[in-house]
């Protein structure tokens, strides 16, 4: 078939693995491409345009589910208001995962200074007496030790 490429060249152009495009075919993302006489598929310019469509609606941090959709409005006439739903939700969602992050990298960041602070403070420190992070995650947990074992440590057993 004239303007037909097989897999390998069709992933290096979409700039994807075989695989994907085999799991996109599995799902029914793409439209199942042609076969050689020897079976291999075969693959034209418009499969190739969706796997790419595919690829950078995934960037954008769209799910298989949510390309799905979008796959589908690119078929209908005056998509645009539904479209701009869909990205409405999903800014609304990165918006949330930064607000999250921000937290992260705060509580992280003040871990940080804490342990930095007991260490400047205290000589021959081990994480097992100063440590403020391992003492809250431990705490977190419910648990009055981290569980590690140490031979510096007393035990209450005798």
């Amino acid at each position: 078939m004239a303007g037909t490429v097989h897999i390998g060249k069709a992933a290096k152009q979409a700039g994807i693995s075989v695989d994907t495009i085999r799991f996109y075919q599995k799902l029914g993302l793409i439209k199942s491409p042609s076969r050689s006489a020897g079976g291999y598929r075969l693959f034209d310019g418009d499969q190739i345009h969706d796997l790419k469509f595919v690829r950078h609606a995934q960037v954008l941090g769209f799910s298989l589910t949510e390309v799905r959709e979008l796959l589908a409005l690119r078929q209908k006439h005056h998509a645009c208001s539904e479209v701009q739903s869909m990205l409405k939700r999903k800014l609304a969602d990165v918006r949330e995962k930064i607000k999250s992050l921000d937290r992260l990298e705060a509580e992280l960041a003040g871990a940080l200074n804490n342990c930095n602070r007991e260490l400047r403070l205290k000589r021959e420190v081990r994480h097992e007496d100063c440590c403020p992070l391992l003492t809250k995650l431990d705490r977190m947990n419910g648990s009055k030790s981290n569980g590690h074992v140490s031979s510096g440590r007393k035990s209450g057993n005798k």
